[in-house]
């Protein structure tokens, strides 16, 4: 515990990748991490994390570098309709559309010497934007490591070969259920054959290309609908070949949703749940998201992290010829910033966010 009263939480690379994007798995950080490392990205790192820790003891905004870990959304546009989505629930307050491809290269180009790794991904299906393999192969050709988001619909023999050749790091793959009635319950519109073929495509493409990369990772959302196929999904992963299960909690916006969603099990609860309230389970200590990480919108516009589905706070744009160093140095962003130091829940976006306790069992 420190001066302040906060508990600066003790950060490693590993730990802090861990911490903002979970699905990252121990065996690739060893690996793939160490390879997008140098000596400038880990000094970058180095004083990134430093500037938080002292920003918590000192409860001034300091900020130092840049951050080493960034989340982009290719597209907000998906193809399926799940209901706790804003996306698919039509919730989504933002326009829909599409990255341009150049302004993504200009966004990289600002901050490939200094960031670790990439999150390509966020709202939306990002395989439903054409260029998507080239963002990811202009990325990996910068030295970032590289990972997305799918719901795997549209892997076919030829893209899962065009998906290996582009060097994507890791890939994240939903599957909510076993069989079609529980898979489609949530992910509306989606075909459970789809899906397990695209895997397999992928499986087999990895293999014909001898490589190790994409890591496949097979999400599960634990619901109510669905708790009791854990096992049989653990059986379904094995039989795949995909390298790791993840097993991961829901989030909800309403008590309503609390209530018709989330499982029996608290285990595979993040929320305390009552007849009449649910609430958030938060950990202790400063969250770190607004020092180590960022997120650019499609648009190009950029917001504190990925509980800011709807842009409610947005710090900048990069279309409009913004620098990214700029904004991430201006006003909005260090009152922001502040606003973490001194009274995390008077942020909305935070009142819901679970950080400190893990979204994955």
């Amino acid at each position: 515990m420190n001066q302040t009263g906060h508990t600066v939480q003790k950060l490693s690379l590993n730990n802090l990748v861990n911490k903002l994007n979970p699905g990252f798995a121990k065996e690739v950080a060893l690996i793939q991490v160490l390879k997008a490392l140098t000596l400038k990205r880990l000094w970058n790192a180095i004083i990134n994390v430093l500037s938080f820790i002292l920003s918590g003891i000192t409860k001034k905004t300091i900020v130092w570098g840049y951050p080493p870990i960034v989340n982009v959304e290719p597209t907000n546009i998906c193809n399926l309709r799940c209901p706790l989505c804003i996306t698919g629930s039509k919730k989504m307050q933002r326009p829909y559309g599409r990255m341009n491809y150049d302004h993504f290269k200009s966004f990289i180009d600002q901050v490939a010497d200094k960031i670790i790794y990439i999150t390509l991904y966020h709202q939306g299906e990002p395989y439903l934007h054409r260029q998507f393999n080239d963002m990811v192969a202009y990325a990996r050709s910068k030295g970032v490591y590289v990972t997305t988001s799918t719901n795997a619909h549209f892997f076919t023999p030829e893209l899962a070969e065009e998906i290996v050749r582009s060097r994507l790091d890791s890939m994240i793959i939903s599957l909510d259920g076993v069989t079609q009635e529980t898979y489609a319950k949530y992910r509306i519109d989606g075909q459970l054959d789809k899906v397990l073929d695209g895997i397999r495509n992928m499986v087999a493409a990895k293999k014909n290309a001898g490589s190790k990369v994409p890591f496949l990772f097979l999400q599960f959302l634990v619901m109510k609908h669905n708790e009791h196929e854990i096992p049989m999904i653990k059986r379904l992963a094995r039989d795949l070949g995909v390298d790791r299960l993840l097993i991961k909690t829901t989030q909800v916006m309403t008590l309503d949703e609390a209530k018709e969603w989330l499982p029996e099990s608290d285990k595979f609860r993040r929320y305390e749940l009552t007849e009449d309230s649910f609430k958030a389970k938060q950990g202790k200590g400063l969250c770190p998201r607004v020092w180590l990480t960022t997120l650019v919108d499609w648009d190009g516009q950029v917001v504190p992290c990925c509980f800011d589905k709807n842009g409610e706070f947005p710090m900048g744009n990069l279309a409009t010829g913004q620098k990214f160093a700029d904004i991430w140095r201006n006003k909005k962003y260090s009152d922001f910033r502040h606003a973490m130091l001194t009274d995390r829940n008077s942020i909305v976006i935070c009142r819901n966010c679970n950080y400190g306790i893990g979204l994955f069992k």
